[in-house]
């Protein structure tokens, strides 16, 4: 009979504790994995609708005085944010990475000067649009082009969008197990393929969920484990 060895449990079991805690992280992916990359992932994954279609814009403001600029950008801010609430799953963020909603009270939301421009401040936030089932992504993606064109501008403020549009998605480690129940099943066809007594080890369970982007909506989730098959008796 085929026998199979989890391996790493003591880090499979701490790896509980810390995918607690980033359930409800926004994480945000940016461009598409290139073909050679994709033969680097595991034979298991999962696809899934990301939660946010996302534009990085950047706005700068090159008023004479510095306060000024200040004003006029938050005054910008917080025009899309009134506008966000009157258009449905429309919203602002900020972040590196981790993206989080816009709070203007935050210290960490903070004008940076231009070095290419003397006397220009700007800021990098994040124009997103919840993602829809129903409706088509470039219906959508139209929409949150509209939604950044269409801003109210305070002043000299300009706004610049910054690259292709992204995907977001909330708290990626909440489809752990799902992942890990899908690489069991697979470890049951290896055996029955087999068709021989061995031991199979598996290893890796305890990494963090990865993920990329492979289409325009949609994300590969993954877990970077690894299979040994190993002891075969005929």
């Amino acid at each position: 009979m085929m026998k199979t060895r989890i391996g790493l449990l003591l880090g499979l079991a701490a790896s509980v504790a810390f995918a607690q805690d980033a359930i409800l992280e926004e994480i945000m992916v940016t461009g598409y994995r290139s073909d050679a990359d994709y033969y680097e992932m595991p034979a298991v994954t999962i696809t899934r609708k990301a939660d946010f279609l996302v534009q990085n814009i950047r706005l700068t403001n090159d008023s004479r005085s510095p306060d000024l600029r200040k004003t006029e950008i938050i005054e910008t801010i917080q025009n899309l944010i009134r506008r966000s609430q009157s258009m449905e799953g429309m919203a602002l963020s900020y972040g590196r990475g981790f993206l989080e909603p816009i709070d203007l009270d935050d210290e960490a939301l903070q004008l940076l000067e231009d070095r290419q421009r003397v006397d220009t401040n700007y800021i990098d936030i994040y124009a997103k649009v919840a993602l829809n089932p129903v409706r088509s992504s470039k219906v959508q993606i139209d929409d949150l082009r509209e939604f950044i064109s269409g801003a109210k501008i305070a002043g000299r403020t300009e706004i610049l969008p910054l690259g292709d549009i992204g995907l977001s998605i909330i708290g990626p480690e909440q489809y752990r197990y799902e992942i890990i129940q899908k690489i069991a099943a697979e470890n049951m066809r290896v055996s029955q393929a087999m068709n021989a007594e061995c031991e199979i080890t598996i290893g890796g369970l305890e990494g963090r969920v990865q993920w990329e982007r492979t289409s325009v909506s949609e994300l590969t989730l993954y877990i970077p484990y690894g299979m040994e098959v190993s002891n075969c008796l005929d």
